[in-house]
């Protein structure tokens, strides 16, 4: 359910708008009627950013949300999925691709991937054989207002997928997060964190902001 930022000390409707934008752009980069497969663990933040009508106006009748123990069965010729960029999510869709293949229908798909593109899901479905039957986009969630006064940005894997698989790329995303909150907001003038993690996400931040034109 949306809500009213027009009070917030900070202007965090800017964020939301842009979510917005992004989501609807990203919908129509398929055009006509359309099935919408989510990752389940986007629900909730989708809902804060649009709601269901927004969706419906840019083409999308059907929503379903991604299962690896069954196949997707809609009527409909174009399916958007819009998903965590992980593997196992790669995998679903190569499934569900193959399913449809065997069934001899003919679908166009569209995978966007949250919060961008990554090279190990594109080698996914070029292992699983599929990568010419996509087309791939990305969606930049971003930051989530949650409240007036507060953000997510609802990476509930960051942690395991740094201190247990090794994988840093949700830091890049953070920095980002924050770069684009000085965007808003003004430069912030001291930086503190604690953690070699955090360093990390400063690290990143420097450049990304001399790049937007942010000074320090």
């Amino acid at each position: 359910m949306a809500f009213v930022l027009q009070d917030s000390i900070l202007s965090f409707s800017t964020l939301r708008e842009k979510a917005r934008k992004d989501l609807c752009e990203s919908l129509d980069k398929m055009r006509g009627a359309k099935a919408l497969v989510m990752d389940r663990s986007l629900s909730g933040p989708l809902g804060l950013v649009a709601e269901k009508q927004l969706i419906k106006d840019h083409g999308v009748e059907k929503t379903f949300h991604l299962r690896s123990d069954q196949p997707l069965d809609t009527d409909l010729r174009r399916v958007v999925y819009l998903v965590r960029a992980t593997m196992a999510n790669m995998k679903t869709i190569a499934q569900h691709v193959k399913y449809h293949q065997q069934q001899r229908q003919k679908l166009e798909y569209l995978v966007c991937l949250v919060p961008g593109r990554d090279m190990i899901c594109e080698r996914v479905l070029e292992d699983e054989g599929v990568y010419n039957d996509v087309q791939l986009g990305e969606y930049d969630l971003g930051l989530i207002p949650f409240e007036d006064d507060v953000l997510s940005m609802e990476l509930s894997s960051s942690f395991r997928e740094c201190n247990l698989e090794g994988d840093k790329a949700s830091l890049l995303h953070v920095a980002r997060c924050l770069v684009r909150l000085q965007q808003v907001c003004g430069t912030v003038p001291v930086i503190r964190g604690k953690g070699s993690a955090a360093k990390t996400v400063c690290d990143l931040m420097l450049p990304l902001a001399e790049e937007e034109g942010l000074g320090r």
